[in-house]
């Protein structure tokens, strides 16, 4: 009975230390993107991403919310096509 007792205390305390977070704490997303005529974000896709998924998501939703001053060539707006972004996650210190 005392061994049982021990070796339930001992899985019990080592499956409540966990040194591995459940989620990624940090990571970046690398996002192909093109600038419409009026300055809009569009097109937006995921090029690579680490770790993989984890942050896509929210990296194409911050994206599209980026507005920039179009393009003008001869004094037309143009769109701009094939952009390259990365956005790094980094926990807050």
């Amino acid at each position: 009975m005392k061994y049982l007792l021990t070796i339930l205390t001992i899985v019990v305390f080592l499956s409540g230390c966990n040194t591995t977070p459940s989620q990624p704490t940090e990571g970046y997303v690398q996002l192909q993107f093109d600038i419409t005529e009026a300055g809009a974000t569009d097109n937006i896709k995921v090029i690579k991403s680490v770790p993989s998924g984890f942050f896509d998501e929210e990296a194409k939703k911050s994206l599209s919310k980026w507005k920039y001053k179009p393009k003008v060539v001869n004094g037309v707006t143009v769109r701009q096509v094939d952009l390259k972004v990365q956005l790094d996650f980094t926990p807050k210190k």
